[in-house]
């Protein structure tokens, strides 16, 4: 077999003249740049969601948080005039439903802050009390029942009959 390849050499060696050399670095530096850009967008975008994701958390946490105004310390109910904050025992009767047999005593309310217990009536003689907490916005809830209860746990300064020091 004979080489013929002259023609071809020829061919390549002219278009070499015309076609200049290739040059790979520009577009090297273009796509470096292209990338920088696309991820410095992406950490500015996820810093942006992250940045808003917890500013909603904290604006939603805090329109859900109650008024931290407390209502004025309270009175037995006894002398309604000065705390009309105070409720009633027919007000406290619509916040919970007694067993059969049971009522509020006549002897009232005691309130103290934002505390309010009512002595229960029950068909045996043993004593029992509702505690119910008053909230700004929402207004009286009932909390618990029992004999007594810790002030310090309540969180109450003043002195109450129906909770230890």
């Amino acid at each position: 077999m004979t080489d013929d390849l002259g023609p071809l050499r020829q061919a390549m060696s002219e278009l070499s003249e015309y076609g200049g050399t290739a040059d790979m670095y520009e577009r090297a530096l273009r796509k470096s740049r292209q990338s920088q850009r696309r991820m410095a967008v992406g950490t500015g975008a996820a810093a942006a969601v992250v940045v808003f994701a917890i500013g909603a958390t904290v604006a939603v946490a805090t329109s859900h948080r109650p008024d931290p105004s407390t209502p004025p310390a309270a009175t037995p109910t006894g002398d309604r005039s000065q705390d009309p904050g105070c409720p009633s025992a027919q007000t406290l009767g619509t916040l919970v439903e007694l067993p059969a047999g049971w009522s509020f005593a006549p002897t009232g309310v005691e309130c103290v802050e934002a505390w309010a217990a009512a002595d229960v009536r029950r068909p045996d003689t043993t004593g029992v009390s509702y505690l119910f907490h008053y909230t700004a916005g929402v207004g009286w809830r009932y909390h618990d029942q029992g004999v007594e209860w810790s002030c310090a746990d309540l969180g109450l300064t003043q002195p109450a009959s129906f909770c230890t020091s």
